[in-house]
């Protein structure tokens, strides 16, 4: 059995459980950015890996 990851809610998680230590708003909107893209791109790799994983094991 697979676990499926949705990498939006995820991303959204790991956002709001990481608060910027930074004060200007932009530099907390780049830093929150870059938390979101990276975080997105996590669950999305391991969805595959996870799925590839499960295909190949199931025979």
């Amino acid at each position: 059995m697979s676990i499926n990851i949705d990498p939006e809610k995820f991303a959204e998680l790991v956002v709001m459980s990481n608060p910027s230590k930074f004060e200007d708003a932009e530099d907390i909107a780049k830093e929150s950015l870059k938390l979101y893209i990276n975080a997105y791109r996590l669950a999305e790799r391991y969805s595959t890996i996870a799925t590839n994983c499960y295909d190949t094991a199931e025979v």
